[in-house]
């Protein structure tokens, strides 16, 4: 699922068409409270991606696990070029925010590289643990 080409209307068909319960286009439309139109021209990728809270409802629908969802926010926000839906409150109105965007544009300026990105997420991924994994 991993697939660099893979777009957002690839995946929620992806994932429709995996389901068990074999939904059609007009079950999903109606589980996200819009048109078949819609939705439609959303898994074919003739309209943007779905809002936040279809996102939601649509992970809801389906169960899916966290790595999916976020899968799915970013694939939207490659799509729409903006941050993806489930941080942009973070992003835009809490401090930690703004220290994730001093941190991209002094990566962008050269003064951080991969490695300091990987040990940043291995002293988060430190931090979670010893919290018991919970934020």
């Amino acid at each position: 699922m991993r697939n660099k080409q893979m777009r957002f209307g690839d995946y929620l068909k992806q994932t429709r068409l995996k389901d068990s319960r074999e939904l059609r286009q007009s079950d999903v439309a109606k589980e996200l409270d819009i048109s078949l139109t819609v939705y439609n021209d959303t898994e074919n990728k003739h309209r943007a991606p779905l809002n936040e809270k279809q996102m939601e409802k649509f992970a809801e629908l389906f169960n899916m696990t966290e790595d999916e969802k976020i899968r799915m926010y970013d694939l939207a926000s490659i799509e729409t070029g903006k941050v993806p839906a489930d941080i942009d409150e973070i992003f835009f109105e809490k401090d930690a925010g703004k220290y994730a965007v001093m941190l991209l544009r002094e990566h962008k300026a050269g003064n951080i590289e991969e490695e300091d990105w990987k040990q940043l997420i291995r002293k988060a991924e430190a931090a979670k643990e010893r919290r018991g994994g919970t934020e």
